[in-house]
């Protein structure tokens, strides 16, 4: 037992002392981790920055919206919003066939606003849903209809989240002209290659699963 104990901490890959990281070490720290959750909420400070700032030390806070920018990394749903190593991006093509988790079949449903939105973004990508018009209705979650449609586009995989601004308002853009043209055009693995894949790279990160 003492023997995983160590393999468990190990793996985490926290900093023995308090240092400066850099781009490339945040970078390494998300593929190290398999992903790495995001949320909008902060207390401290938010939990992807507490997370990789406790293992790669101070970094700049540009560097995970450029490294988004640049394509080294990708934002999906990985169990929740969270930032994942862009080589991983064909194991998560079949989620994007999926539909919206919480609104259903969005882009099916309102084809004229799908076609509007992508028109947009490709136009004047990256693109932040404040620079569509619209008011959201009532309740938590109280969206504009362009917003709606930009995070179905992004959970279908046409768009991809290309960099944070305003602290932490999605920018949008076509997964083409973000994704590596070579992870894109990779083969998708079968069902049993891909969750083999994903449960193997949840085994290496934590160092010992149940």
């Amino acid at each position: 037992m003492t023997a995983l104990r160590r393999l468990a901490i190990a793996a985490q890959g926290y900093a023995p002392r308090g240092r400066q990281g850099t781009r490339g070490e945040v970078e390494d720290a998300i593929r190290a981790l398999s992903c790495v959750q995001l949320d909008s909420i902060t207390a401290v400070e938010r939990s992807h920055r507490i997370a990789l700032g406790s293992r790669v030390g101070a970094y700049p806070r540009e560097t995970v919206s450029r490294l988004l920018g640049q394509g080294r990394i990708f934002e999906y749903w990985a169990h929740e919003a969270c930032l994942i190593p862009v080589e991983e991006w064909p194991l998560f093509r079949a989620a994007m066939r999926d539909h919206h988790p919480w609104r259903g079949d969005v882009i099916g449903q309102h084809p004229e606003l799908a076609d509007e939105v992508r028109a947009a973004v490709r136009e004047r990508g990256p693109i932040a849903s404040r620079d569509f018009d619209g008011k959201g209705g009532d309740g938590m979650w109280n969206w504009k209809p362009a917003k709606i449609m930009l995070e179905a586009l992004w959970n279908s995989g046409e768009v991809v989240i290309a960099g944070r601004v305003s602290g932490f308002q999605r920018l949008y853009d076509l997964a083409e002209r973000v994704i590596p043209r070579e992870v894109l055009d990779a083969p998708e693995p079968d069902e049993a290659t891909r969750l083999r894949e994903l449960a193997a790279r949840a085994v290496r990160a934590r160092g010992v699963l149940t």
